[in-house]
């Protein structure tokens, strides 16, 4: 196995890793190259397109409800309605 360190220059600072290849990989220089793009892109999509984050659940009297904001004050909304 060799390790092939790799860091480009983003928009949103200087991203590193590294690819793990099989010491009689047969790959060209251009397909590396291309591997490597693919992660830096695959991370800029996260860095610009973070998953929402989880409602929070709370249980009143055996009935689940999610918090959410609207017109900014939290209220409770009975899941599935």
């Amino acid at each position: 196995m060799i390790k092939i360190d790799f860091e480009f220059e983003t928009q949103y600072g200087v991203y590193r890793d590294a690819l793990y290849l099989p010491e009689d990989h047969t790959y060209t220089q251009e397909e590396i190259t291309a591997m490597e793009m693919e992660r830096v892109n695959a991370w800029i999509y996260e860095v610009e397109n973070p998953p929402e984050p989880e409602p929070e659940i709370i249980v009143i009297n055996g009935v689940k409800y999610i918090k959410i904001e609207i017109d900014g004050q939290i209220v409770l909304k009975p899941v599935g309605v």
